[in-house]
């Protein structure tokens, strides 16, 4: 884990129990974040929220690690997660209908953006600061 006054980095394993520590590691964050930034607690929902499902579909739907950051910029807290998956959607995502989850980033979010980074792709969503 890599933290700055404004930035989280944690690198995860994969396993299931990734999201639960990727959740646990930003709830920290934005709780010492919260008191210079102001992120109001339905904001900090939200990206736990973002957080939980990025992290679940790295998971699901890419082989290996991922690295989660998150960091507070002026206007909204970014959430990005690496992952080592070649696909937009993953394959599994192909086969069956979408779920909810990225319905729910969307909603939450100013947009999802997929970039294709060597080895991967990061999943980027950016929640608007309340206020």
């Amino acid at each position: 884990m890599h933290k700055t006054p404004e930035t989280l980095v944690v690198e995860l394993d994969g396993s299931a129990g990734s999201v639960r520590g990727a959740r646990q590691e930003t709830h920290r964050f934005l709780a010492d974040a919260e008191r210079t930034a102001r992120i109001a607690p339905d904001t900090a929902r939200d990206v736990l929220m973002v957080v939980g499902e990025l992290v679940a579909n790295a998971c699901r739907h890419a082989p290996g690690p991922c690295r989660l950051s998150v960091e507070v910029a002026s206007d909204s807290v970014d959430v990005a997660v690496q992952d080592s998956g070649s696909s937009r959607l993953g394959p599994a995502r192909r086969r069956q209908p979408p779920g909810y989850g990225l319905w729910i980033v969307a909603r939450l979010t100013k947009g999802i953006h997929v970039l294709p980074v060597p080895g991967g792709k990061v999943v980027r969503a950016s929640v608007p600061l309340a206020g």
